[in-house]
Formats: C-alpha cells, sequence, structure tokens
C-alpha cells in the first residue's frame, strides 16, 4: 500500500463518521451484513474497517461472532476503539493484500468500502479470498454502485483519483475463477454487493 495513500486516510480518521451518507444507510449495512455472515460464523474478518462501522451492525445481528478489524490505517484504528470500545473485537494494523492470518481461517470476510482503495482487484480479490475458511463467505459492498463510485473517486482526486470498483458482475467473475461460488452479484447506482461462498471440504 503506497505511503501517501495511509497518510490519506490517518488524518481523515478523525471526520470520517462526519462525511455525508445516503438516508438509508444503517439500513442497507444491516443488510449487507445479514448476506456476509453464515448463519454459524463465529469468525469475522472486517477488512478495512476503518472507524468500525460495520461494529454495531455486527455486534447486534451475530453477538457470539468474534470479529476481528484490519485496517492499514493506525489512526482509523484507534478511532474504532475509542468508538466501540474492546468487547468481543481484536484490532490488527495490516495490509490487506499481506494479511497475517492462516489461510482459510475466517467464516466470513467483510469488506465494504474499501476495494478500490486496495489495488488492482484481481490481486486484492485473491489475497482476501485466501483467508476465508470452508463453508465461510466473502462479502463486498458499497453504498453506491461502481459507476457512480468510480466517477466519485475521479471527483476528489488525490490519491484515491485513480481507485476504481469493478463491476459486480467481473468481481464474481475474479472469485469464481479462484474457486468461488456466487451466491450474489448486484451493480445499481446505489448499490454493489458481491457475495460468494467456499464450498465446504
Amino acid at each position: 500500500m503506497q505511503p501517501e495513500k495511509r497518510d490519506y486516510f490517518d488524518r481523515l480518521a478523525a471526520e470520517w463518521d462526519s462525511l455525508p451518507r445516503p438516508p438509508d444507510w444503517s439500513r442497507r449495512v444491516d443488510a449487507f451484513c445479514r448476506s456476509a455472515v453464515p448463519p454459524k460464523g463465529r469468525r469475522v474478518l472486517d477488512v478495512g474497517s476503518g472507524t468500525g462501522l460495520l461494529l454495531p451492525f455486527l455486534r447486534r445481528r451475530f453477538p457470539d461472532v468474534l470479529v476481528v478489524e484490519a485496517d492499514f490505517s493506525l489512526a482509523m484504528l484507534r478511532a474504532s476503539r475509542d468508538m466501540h470500545g474492546e468487547r468481543g473485537v481484536a484490532r490488527v494494523c495490516a495490509d490487506a493484500l499481506a494479511l497475517p492470518f492462516p489461510r482459510r481461517s475466517f467464516d466470513a470476510v467483510l469488506c465494504f468500502g474499501i476495494l478500490p482503495h486496495l489495488g488492482p482487484a484481481p490481486a486484492a480479490l485473491d489475497a482476501l479470498w485466501r483467508v476465508v475458511a470452508p463453508g465461510g463467505r466473502l462479502a463486498v459492498g458499497h453504498l453506491l454502485g461502481s459507476a457512480r463510485l468510480n466517477e466519485k473517486h475521479r471527483e476528489i482526486g488525490g490519491p484515491v483519483a485513480g481507485d476504481t470498483l469493478p463491476p459486480a458482475a467481473e468481481a464474481a467473475g475474479i472469485l469464481a475463477g479462484l474457486g468461488a461460488v456466487p451466491l450474489e452479484a448486484c451493480d445499481e447506482p446505489e448499490r454493489y454487493l458481491v457475495v460468494v461462498r467456499r464450498a465446504d471440504e
């Protein structure tokens, strides 16, 4: 991960949760978490967790799971700790392309609002898929579809100007090529979701 991008997100950490969101964002985030975690999931990895947006929803819907938040921005992880505490969560500062976890170790790997920032989609999805356990799921979600999000990044400029989200069908195809079983792929103006499953072994 480029140092300038890490610096960019470190600087944004303090104001991240005050940035504009759609009026129904909480309902949509809750729906993402419901789709992402299998019924018997016990270990959940939130990649690019930022300030912990998903954590309250995961705690409410899946009170017995261990959530591991991984982010390359230490400032974001500290903001999550300050807002949400330590109960039921572990935090790891790490690059998503070099996750420090054993292969196939998580029942659910969640990647919400972050995939474009991780680097080329094939490499990023391969790195995330590596840690999905048999029977587990990998879910990628955004509050905007790929076309709108890519336009937004171009408008913002700076370190994120070239960060692009592939169409959902393309992302699902990349994961299918890695052996994933597609469950859902949606790419609408205000909704992006890709969910895949690793077959039981």
